[in-house]
């Protein structure tokens, strides 16, 4: 009989070692479990965000590799986001679910960002001040639409209840 008690208890220990923490994919995933998860993200990227903003490019090709920077950046927060699991209640689901999906909306913009930051530096090298002035019309539209983007991204990080994510600069 102390035989059995002791096996049933050691089962029982394994059983309730298994199913408690440890492992950051165990158990479904709740709206604080997204918002830590998706505010470790960001906050890892943070500094990063605020180094490439504080930068004043003077040349184009400063403005090309300011626009790959940014974009190389978004790219990583995007990718990163898509890495949180989702909370599994429908209404913190639908709220992480928007806010991750607005990341990945400006995925077009981040190509954009790079694109006319290329061919800004090509302009440059033609000596065409009309291609020149076109050229960075496009850029500033360019880095205007990916800023709404981002706008709207924040606006719906810090309705959701994100810290750093709602937050980059």
């Amino acid at each position: 009989m102390p035989r059995r008690t002791l096996s049933l208890a050691l089962v029982a220990l394994a059983l309730l070692v298994a199913g408690c923490g440890g492992g950051g994919d165990s158990g479904p995933q709740t709206k604080e479990g997204f918002i830590n998860d998706a505010d470790n993200v960001c906050e890892n990227l943070a500094g990063k965000f605020a180094d490439a903003g504080s930068q004043s490019p003077g040349t184009a090709s400063d403005i090309a590799k300011a626009n790959d920077t940014l974009a190389d950046l978004y790219d990583k927060l995007a990718n990163g986001l898509t890495g949180v699991r989702l909370p599994v209640a429908s209404a913190a689901r639908r709220g992480a679910a928007g806010y991750v999906g607005s990341v990945r909306a400006a995925d077009p913009l981040v190509a954009q960002l790079r694109a006319t930051g290329a061919a800004f530096v090509a302009a440059a090298k033609t000596n065409d001040a009309q291609k020149f002035a076109v050229a960075g019309d496009n850029v500033r539209a360019a880095l205007d639409a990916f800023r709404a983007a981002r706008a709207k991204s924040d606006t719906l990080a810090v309705s959701y209840g994100l810290n750093f994510c709602g937050n980059l600069d």
